[in-house]
């Protein structure tokens, strides 16, 4: 989303540098075909005091007026330097209601920073209500802007719903990582397995329980149902040969995927959890089950199965992905919001 924003950002006129507190990822490439600059700090490298100094004097040549973070774990760094260097506005985009790691350091360090924070923005109204009374800002410091994606990659190549029958294609996008719940998605399709002997799972993404997964899915003699297809580059490729999107996930903020999949005209089953229900309505273009539950997402993919509306939901999530979560659309509202700052002389 950082990426997306800035890619953005830069092409409204704007000059757009991204700091990365350690290296560059492999994003990197899409912000130097832009010509977009990179500043990597090398945290392991420095101590706490020389990379804020270092980042300060980095915000001294660049000039920069708004320093934008995302997520707590670098904030408290951000808003020293932006006090350091004098810049006018810093502000931070809190994507999920807990830290990426579970630390709770780093949300004392953010109520710490809010002298030096001008605003912080949710990317979605569940996560709003579970972190504003806890950080205690003030509700004008305080905005949601919900995230948004480059609709157009994925509008390109929709989804054939059914092309590939009798074969019924659900699939998966996002990091192996305990939070992701793939564990109960598994368990999940091996319940409904036997009974829909024409159905398969593809799970794409990469993360530190591959191993573990690819022995679950081994136990479960599930070897040839269900595939573990490592990373992808391709989200849009890979979305537009499914039948089904599902997201098993026990904790998120506002999940760019879901957007992903709703512009590639794929229905959805999905857990309850942070802004899903927001952005893809229930009944509409969604089935939501509680997210942990094995039975619960075993039931609502089963029914999947037998939904005569699965077109037509694809179809009216594709339409919502469209009109209302391009990436343009995110863009002109932090645009809005990084005038509004300035304009107050912050």
């Amino acid at each position: 989303m950082a990426v997306d924003l800035a890619l953005a950002q830069h092409a409204a006129g704007n000059w757009v540098g991204v700091y990365c507190f350690f290296g560059a990822g492999p994003l990197r490439a899409q912000l130097d075909a832009a010509g977009i600059p990179v500043t990597e700090f090398h945290k392991e490298r420095h101590s706490n005091p020389a990379l804020v100094w270092r980042m300060a004097s980095q915000l001294r040549r660049d000039r920069v007026e708004i320093l934008h973070s995302h997520n707590p774990g670098v904030h408290h760094a951000a808003a020293l330097a932006k006090a350091t260097a004098g810049v006018r506005v810093c502000m931070n985009s809190r994507h999920s209601a807990t830290t990426s790691g579970g630390d709770p350091y780093q949300e004392k360090y953010f109520r710490l920073a809010g002298p030096l924070t001008n605003h912080v923005v949710f990317v979605c109204e569940y996560v709003r209500k579970q972190l504003e009374p806890r950080l205690r800002y003030p509700s004008a410091k305080c905005s949601v802007i919900l995230n948004g994606i480059a609709t157009e990659r994925f509008l390109a190549r929709p989804a054939s719903l059914g092309s590939a029958r009798p074969k019924l294609r659900f699939g998966t996008v996002g990091r192996l990582v305990p939070a992701k719940g793939h564990t109960v998605l598994i368990d999940a399709f091996a319940r409904i397995a036997g009974r829909v002997p024409e159905a398969e799972l593809q799970i794409y993404g990469y993360g530190p329980l591959y191993g573990e997964l690819q022995s679950q899915v081994r136990s479960l003699g599930m070897e040839g149902r269900i595939r573990l297809e490592g990373p992808t580059e391709d989200t849009a490729r890979v979305l537009a040969s499914l039948d089904v999107f599902v997201f098993s996930s026990v904790q998120e903020g506002l999940p760019l995927v879901i957007l992903e999949a709703m512009a590639a005209g794929l229905p959805i089953v999905s857990t309850r959890v942070g802004g899903v229900p927001e952005v893809a309505p229930e009944g509409l273009v969604a089935r939501y089950c509680e997210p942990g539950n094995v039975d619960a997402l075993a039931d609502a993919m089963m029914t999947s199965t037998q939904d005569a509306r699965l077109v037509e939901m694809g179809r009216a999530g594709r339409d919502l992905a469209a009109a209302h979560y391009g990436i343009s659309r995110m863009s002109d509202h932090y645009s809005a919001l990084y005038r509004r700052l300035l304009g107050n002389g912050s």
